[in-house]
């Protein structure tokens, strides 16, 4: 088994348009399903996460699975986001680590980063908010 190969070709299909691969070798089956972008997407807010108050003006950016929460694309790079900063539909405001995979997880919209609620190398659970966006008036 070549798990560095297996691993290559899981790691640059996580976050494509791919919903889920299958790898077959001697001894193996690997079938790994990654969780739709409207997984990631945001809904408003409707309910208080964190302690924060619900704000419908607010888009939720969530986990698309379990993991360990990454702000930052290395140890000493800058971090992806921070309150205050614009992004853009689709910019990445962090990572997600799952079964040594990385997974970024993009804004949805076009906006203003109102918090960050993750913390840098957190254990977050499935649909836990992690950032709250103001989107951009049309």
């Amino acid at each position: 088994m070549d798990f560095a190969r297996i691993r290559s070709v899981v790691d640059s299909l996580a976050g494509s348009a791919a919903t889920e691969v299958r790898i077959r070798t001697d001894g193996m089956d690997l079938h790994v399903r990654f969780a739709p972008e409207q997984a990631v997407a945001a809904a408003p807010v409707s309910a208080t996460a964190h302690g924060a108050a619900a704000r419908e003006d607010l888009v939720d950016v969530a986990a698309p699975m379990p993991g360990l929460v990454y702000l930052a694309p290395a140890p000493s790079a800058p971090r992806f986001v921070e309150a205050g900063a614009r992004v853009a539909a689709g910019d990445t405001v962090l990572l997600i680590e799952a079964m040594k995979s990385m997974l970024p997880v993009r804004t949805p919209v076009d906006g203003t980063v109102e918090t960050v609620l993750a913390a840098d190398e957190e254990a977050v659970a499935a649909g836990q908010v992690l950032v709250r966006i103001r989107p951009v008036s049309a």
